[in-house]
């Protein structure tokens, strides 16, 4: 199950409950996935697919979502997740008034709401089509395991990449593990506006990640790099996705 079932999943699991609920369709959501609606409640959803993975939800998770709850005039937010939590993350959620959310993956069965689309569809620019990024990080980011990318700065070793993240080591020889949603943000604006620069994706994202991002997605046959006169990632006009 890619991390994007697992979100519509969460989803079926509240229209189960009663609710309405409504996917967010691109990264950048200022960490919704999901939103749910029931009478006056409107509830903001963060879902963390971390189970099979050593990761655990940490709180940096629920302070962002604190923000985009209030933002998004939400009455309530809950971090919806398969895998394990920090040790202090129970206090801040507590503090913070943000429900943890257990979602046991045992008793997945198939379901997807009949107003949710599927997650091979693709997304739309200029009457191009481009992939939705499951399959970007399926087909084309996995297979990058074991192999070493360069750039300006030296050899990037791609160590492993899993569910919910890439580890590379670089030139320092230190591992630095970068999200899938990170990877998301940046190629989702990539494909919805058609060319991306590395400042956007540095402004966007916290950590220092950009040059591993801006240099994966460059692997991506049908995205290229153009380096004047700033570094940029554009989508090939003539690529139609079929």
């Amino acid at each position: 199950m890619t991390p994007e079932e697992f979100e519509r999943y969460v989803a079926c699991i509240f229209e189960s409950k009663g609710y309405k609920t409504e996917v967010t369709r691109y990264s950048g959501d200022y960490g919704v996935d999901v939103f749910a609606f029931k009478g006056k409640e409107k509830i903001a959803i963060q879902v963390k697919k971390f189970g099979n993975c050593t990761r655990k939800v940490n709180r940096d998770v629920f302070l962002k979502l604190y923000g985009s709850q209030h933002f998004f005039d939400c009455t309530k937010a809950i971090v919806a997740t398969d895998g394990k939590v920090m040790d202090d993350v129970v206090e801040v959620a507590k503090k913070l008034g943000i429900e943890i959310f257990s979602v046991d993956t045992k008793k997945i069965e198939k379901c997807r709401p009949d107003n949710q689309s599927t997650v091979n569809d693709a997304i739309t620019e200029d009457n191009r089509l481009y992939p939705d990024f499951s399959l970007i990080w399926d087909n084309f980011i996995r297979p990058l395991e074991g192999k070493t990318l360069f750039n300006s700065r030296g050899p990037n070793r791609i160590l492993e990449v899993n569910n919910t993240a890439l580890i590379r080591s670089s030139i320092n020889d230190i591992p630095s593990e970068i999200d899938y949603d990170d990877f998301k943000l940046a190629y989702e604006y990539l494909a919805k506006k058609g060319s991306v620069t590395r400042d956007y994706i540095n402004q966007q994202i916290d950590k220092r990640c950009s040059s591993i991002i801006f240099l994966v997605l460059a692997q991506v046959p049908f995205i290229e790099e153009l380096k004047n006169p700033t570094q940029t990632l554009k989508m090939k006009s003539e690529y139609i996705y079929k």
